[in-house]
């Protein structure tokens, strides 16, 4: 039997104004990645969190196996609060 293990995997992109968010292809594509790899992604500990001028105007909130992704203003990446 094989075991598999991913922990702590952390996306970013900046978004200039009017321009459009492709976190959600990121997330499609981490998510089809996982499925053929035979690992699970628990979507509940999922965060996203916005920064800048873009959390008055957001995008849609990202879907991540079926689940919407909570939006956070804090996070703990590593250990270490942001």
């Amino acid at each position: 039997m094989t075991h598999k293990y991913v922990d702590d995997t952390a996306l970013s992109e900046t978004v200039a104004k009017s321009c459009t968010s492709y976190m959600q292809v990121c997330c499609n594509e981490i998510a089809l990645q996982s499925q053929q790899a035979q690992m699970n992604i628990n979507s509940h500990k999922t965060k996203e969190m916005l920064i800048g001028t873009i959390s008055k105007d957001p995008p849609p909130h990202i879907m991540l196996c079926g689940s919407r992704v909570d939006r956070v203003t804090t996070f703990k990446l590593l250990g270490i609060r942001k």
